[in-house]
């Protein structure tokens, strides 16, 4: 009876259970360890927003498609123009815009392709390379949008009225884009 009871008790304090703690113990670490360089080390694709002066960080979002579309209220004519973008690689190319009225600080004449629909007027075929796009956040009139497939993003929601907002395609680590927008997320709540 003594020998099971001491065969108990090394097998429970410091024989093969202890050994199993450890090696489980050990996996877990080797596999956070892998979890943590995997969120670390694989890129995504992002559509940043930074302060245009200061270059500091205010919004991303996670790029699922390889378009979106900006829109606004014209300050003269107070109509809607949508502006559309392709992103390929790092480059944000300007692929059309399309504005519902024409008057003052509208385009008059353009070298692109142009059409006038029932909706308004579309320039397109534009392909131009937006080495910096920069746009000013309005107040309430303006209504900047930023429009990521079917989701609306005010400006207003992520910065201050009149401020320049630089977008940026990016490849960022996984795991930067979480904590920055858990910080983001965090600091505004």
């Amino acid at each position: 009876m003594m020998k099971w009871v001491l065969n108990k008790r090394f097998f429970r304090e410091e024989g093969i259970e202890s050994f199993f703690n450890t090696f489980s113990q050990y996996y877990l670490v080797i596999f956070l360890l892998i979890l943590l360089l995997f969120f670390f080390l694989v890129p995504v694709n992002v559509l940043l927003a930074t302060d245009y002066k200061t270059d500091k960080y205010i919004k991303a979002w996670k790029l699922k498609e390889d378009s979106f579309s900006i829109s606004y209220t014209h300050s003269v004519e107070l109509t809607e123009v949508i502006e559309t973008y392709t992103i390929q690689g790092e480059d944000i190319i300007l692929k059309e815009s399309y504005f519902k009225s024409y008057g003052a600080g509208l385009p008059a004449t353009t070298p692109y392709r142009f059409e006038i629909t029932d909706k308004g007027f579309r320039i397109y075929d534009i392909d131009e390379i937006m080495n910096n796009l920069i746009y000013r956040t309005g107040a309430e009139k303006a209504n900047h949008r930023l429009i990521l497939g079917n989701r609306e993003y005010r400006f207003l929601d992520f910065s201050k009225p009149r401020a320049g907002i630089r977008f940026q395609v990016k490849k960022v680590p996984l795991g930067t884009y979480l904590v920055k927008e858990c910080v983001r997320w965090m600091t505004k709540n």
